[in-house]
């Protein structure tokens, strides 16, 4: 059996259907369901990286819920949006869904469309914030001193900028990420491997050493050596990503104080 990639949230008027539905999936496994205006806050607390939105709650307009979504996750979920007429799967395609489908289509058919939609690369209700997590990754690749001449800079600036609202892609960096980075840049997933691990080697032999330290600490061992490419994005994705964090949680503050 595959291995689950995928943290999946329901938030249907029928969500025990929809459980038996997405259980069949070696992709998925469902983290949580509801129906109402408590949904909001669980997909605020569990951070799913897939959301089955129900065009149809309690108490709860679904496309409101998109937006606040983007407002206020700093790795918003993909979402598949189910609804009744097709007028209104355009509307929450334009809201930020990653796809839709009508609420009464065949089973099988919205299993396939769940388990695509899940792997999507980067939900698009991560595009808002796309000019911050790029200069945030931008402020760690000058922070280290990793040179401007490297390409693998460009590459280590794409995957922290995926990284961040997608950690999922993490998961497989020669089966996801470096492919992801390659067709984004017209090359082969093993030119940004090697870039990456070049730009690595020469931030270890001549960047910012008190950066080093301040941000790897341990990895800092001339016996042990260099971080391989994935503890060294992982490590900076897990700055980037608190970072982020806080900055929506300063803007979110602010807006309440002028609202």
């Amino acid at each position: 059996m595959l291995k689950a990639e995928s943290r999946a949230f329901i938030a249907a008027r029928e969500p025990l259907r929809f459980e038996a539905l997405l259980g069949q999936s070696e992709k998925l496994t469902v983290i949580g369901s509801g129906n109402g205006e408590a949904v909001r806050d669980q997909i605020l607390r569990l951070t799913p990286d897939f959301l089955l939105l129900d065009g149809v709650l309690t108490g709860l307009d679904s496309l409101n819920l998109l937006c606040q979504l983007s407002a206020e996750m700093p790795a918003p979920p993909r979402v598949l949006y189910l609804g009744q007429e097709k007028k209104w799967l355009e509307l929450a395609l334009q809201k930020g869904a990653d796809a839709a489908a009508l609420w009464n289509s065949q089973e099988n058919a919205l299993l396939q469309a769940a388990e695509e939609t899940a792997l999507t690369a980067l939900p698009k209700l991560a595009e808002p914030w796309q000019p911050e997590r790029g200069r945030i990754a931008e402020k760690y690749t000058e922070l280290l001193g990793i040179p401007d001449a490297l390409k693998g800079k460009d590459y280590i600036c794409l995957a922290l900028s995926m990284l961040v609202c997608a950690p999922q892609v993490g998961a497989s960096y020669t089966g996801r990420l470096y492919p992801l980075i390659a067709s984004m840049c017209r090359t082969s997933p093993r030119a940004v491997e090697r870039a990456i691990r070049t730009a690595v080697e020469s931030t270890w032999l001549s960047g910012n050493l008190s950066a080093i330290q301040s941000l790897f600490g341990y990895a800092v061992d001339a016996e042990r050596g260099k971080p391989t490419n994935a503890e060294f994005l992982s490590m900076l994705t897990g700055y980037a990503r608190r970072e982020l964090a806080d900055l929506m949680a300063e803007r979110t503050l602010k807006k309440q104080e002028n609202g």
